[in-house]
């Protein structure tokens, strides 16, 4: 969202179905975040608490506050915490793909698949049972 509050901007924050509030780590990030929060419950007094995601954690050489002393004033819990990945992050966005066609079993490709099935509400699919030894046991009485 831009920076500065327009009637655009709070209609569109009014109506929307799900509101995420991505930050980082840092002082700043706490207080935008907090006079965020406390805007949404005034702007949208019976619905969900917005969702809070904190990104670039741990990066290198920057001072940053811990993520659990972070949501401890905000009263609410993190959908997800996502560390800083240079590595995959720079590859994805150099070659133009998303973090799970670079890396699908890495940690924070699961993390946004998770994301996004809360985000949309649909669980996730189950997986298919292999079949073990006890189908291999039922072909063997069959003969």
């Amino acid at each position: 969202m831009p920076h500065v509050w327009s009637d655009w901007t709070q209609a569109v924050l009014a109506e929307a179905d799900e509101v995420v509030i991505t930050a980082v780590p840092d002082l700043a990030n706490l207080r935008n975040t907090k006079n965020l929060l406390d805007a949404l419950k005034k702007l949208r007094p019976n619905d969900k608490v917005p969702h809070l995601l904190l990104n670039q954690v741990g990066m290198a050489k920057r001072p940053e506050i811990e993520p659990s002393d972070f949501f401890g004033p905000l009263e609410i819990e993190p959908l997800a915490i996502i560390p800083f990945d240079v590595q995959l992050f720079g590859s994805a966005s150099n070659s133009g793909r998303m973090i799970s066609e670079i890396d699908a079993k890495s940690p924070i490709a699961e993390t946004f698949s998770q994301l996004s099935h809360v985000l949309t509400g649909r669980s996730s699919a189950r997986k298919a049972k292999r079949p073990g030894l006890g189908k291999f046991i039922e072909i063997l009485k069959r003969k």
